[in-house]
């Protein structure tokens, strides 16, 4: 079903209102460089046109003898979080969904054309718009290619937290049902760590390497991949452990838990975002796995401690 004319001005309204923020906090950050003030204004000058093709369906609705509705924002809980992960990772990660919103802004207004559009000034001025979308949508694919570096700086990041949060809370939740001294399940989680650090920290380095013996051109080097992936890896491995130094046994790993589970679903929330996944989904998946990870390690642990009883 083609959209009405009412859904293309609040979508323009939405689009112009989401570049006009992730532009101005671009430029508040205090990671910003000349790169990200470029493409800070790139976003603001998109916000204006997208503006101004709201006013076109506003026109539009009028002639139809319709009132333009009241802005309505568009899931702004969905775009809060947006922000908040930003600031965070930065804009890498969202230039892709971005660049998808403008692809369906391109096929959405070529159906409207082909089939509602009556009068030429209209055809004509959405031949305008579409011009502009697509204009548009090579404004972000040149921002993907700018941002690459930083793209794959997340994608360490992300691949590195998850790794660590699950690989060690796994590894808490048997040794749990082992030891009654918290202290030696913590030293049990670095242990998992560190040996997990390790090997995710040279797969990294060996994958970069083998890409750039392949790709001349290929810029992120194996050093800053294995780097990322190092620093990461020993953030998301602390998040789990770090409840053992303070509390007892099951309080501790409760608290890990709550604490993996958040900043997994952090970690879920970009991937979902830059693959243009459905992210209720892709949380329900990853966290179901967390937990079901999370009781089986922790049953392990107890049939263990079944046999050998409870160690330190």
């Amino acid at each position: 079903m083609v959209n009405s004319p009412e859904t293309f001005y609040q979508n323009e309204l939405n689009d112009a209102d989401l570049y006009e923020k992730i532009s101005k906090r671009m430029s508040s950050s205090l990671r910003r460089s000349e790169r990200d003030e470029n493409i800070a204004k790139k976003l603001m000058d998109l916000s204006s046109i997208e503006s101004a093709h709201a006013n076109f369906w506003a026109e539009i609705i009028k002639r139809k003898g319709r009132t333009p509705p009241r802005f309505k924002k568009r899931r702004p809980g969905y775009f809060s979080y947006l922000g908040f992960l930003q600031r965070i990772f930065g804009i890498s990660f969202l230039v892709r969904y971005l660049e998808g919103g403008e692809v369906d802004a391109i096929r959405e207004y070529s159906e409207y054309i082909e089939r509602e559009s009556k009068e030429q000034w209209e055809k004509d001025q959405l031949a305008k718009i579409l011009k502009d979308e697509r204009e548009h949508e090579a404004v972000f694919i040149k921002m993907i290619a700018d941002l690459k570096g930083n793209a794959e700086t997340v994608r360490d990041a992300i691949y590195g937290l998850s790794d660590g949060l699950i690989e060690v809370l796994a590894s808490v939740a048997g040794l749990s049902g082992v030891f009654i001294n918290n202290i030696y399940v913590a030293v049990g989680g670095v242990v998992f760590g560190a040996s997990g650090l390790v090997s995710m920290t040279i797969g990294a380095y060996l994958s970069e390497h083998a890409k750039a013996q392949i790709d001349a051109s290929h810029g992120y080097t194996a050093r800053k991949a294995a780097a990322n992936t190092a620093l990461y890896y020993f953030i998301g491995a602390i998040v789990p452990i770090f409840p053992f130094l303070f509390l007892q046994r099951y309080p501790a790993l409760i608290t890990a838990f709550v604490l993996v589970m958040i900043v997994d679903g952090i970690v879920t929330s970009v991937i979902s975002i830059q693959s243009s996944g459905k992210l209720s989904r892709d949380l329900l998946r990853s966290l179901g796995l967390v937990t079901l990870g999370f009781l089986a390690t922790f049953v392990i642990g107890m049939i263990a401690h079944h046999f050998v009883g409870y160690l330190g």
